[in-house]
């Protein structure tokens, strides 16, 4: 039986993360660690509920006592960085009719389909929980109201017309394909993708740096506290700001996808 440690790229998160400290521990990194997920991977997946305490760890495909109620659509960190819940939309045919629920990340299980044992990546996320209680779940509702009106960032880096952007602009979504641009204020690729470590926590986010229409870009996996993400204080244009220069990153190790 394989053992599953799995971890997860989702959303960035709202804490104030400050630059690397000066022990010379380097903020890069230059391929996948095992048993990572990226967010784009994550998103989208089935979530199923079971009514009974699950029996193992890992089941050959997913068991027929099983119920298929839903897909991922996004996750809610806290302002460590680590996974509070999942955001799952269920019910409805064809997108029609859905409602989003919020399911505590503590009661969702990564159970290993032991039918690709081959394949370490390849699990089930499985809720012990009856149909009745998946009936009665609240609707989620983001609260921005409620929100702590500190701003999100990484890097202190401001540019005039930006300010840090909130929690609450921040999701894989908005992040993935952001425009970055350097230390000169110049533009040199966007963000791919979104890494995380043993313990949920986002890590690193991978650069697509130089090239043209998708052509000789260099991935680079930068740590997020080199990064500033900023939004635009009119509209919800978002921007990753880097303290370093185009040379700089091209001169970095490549980061293998």
């Amino acid at each position: 039986m394989k053992n599953l440690m799995i971890t997860t790229a989702l959303i960035v998160s709202g804490a104030s993360i400050a630059y690397a400290d000066a022990h010379g521990s380097s903020p890069f990194r230059t391929e996948a660690a095992a048993m990572e997920v990226l967010a784009s991977d994550f998103i989208g997946m089935r979530v199923y509920t079971a009514e009974n305490e699950l029996a193992s760890d890992s089941y050959d495909g997913a068991d027929t006592e099983w119920n298929d109620v839903g897909e991922i659509n996004d996750v809610i960190l806290n302002r460590d960085g680590m996974v509070e819940a999942v955001l799952v939309d269920i019910g409805g045919f064809l997108g029609i009719g859905e409602r989003q629920v919020a399911m505590n990340m503590k009661s969702v299980k990564f159970v290993s389909d032991s039918s690709t044992e081959d394949d370490a990546t390849d699990f089930f996320l499985v809720v012990s929980a009856d149909r009745a209680m998946i009936q009665d779940a609240p609707e989620y509702s983001w609260d921005t109201a409620a929100m702590d009106e500190t701003k999100t960032t990484f890097a202190n880096i401001k540019r005039d017309g930006y300010e840090a952007a909130m929690a609450e602009y921040i999701t894989t979504e908005t992040l993935t394909g952001a425009p970055v641009y350097d230390a000169n204020d110049e533009w040199i690729g966007e963000i791919s993708e979104l890494l995380v470590g043993d313990d949920t926590q986002i890590e690193k986010a991978v650069v697509d740096v130089g090239g043209f229409l998708g052509l000789g870009e260099k991935p680079v996996a930068l740590d997020l506290t080199s990064l500033a993400v900023l939004r635009k204080n009119d509209g919800d244009d978002l921007r990753v700001h880097v303290d370093m220069t185009k040379e700089q990153l091209e001169a970095m190790q490549t980061y293998e996808k």
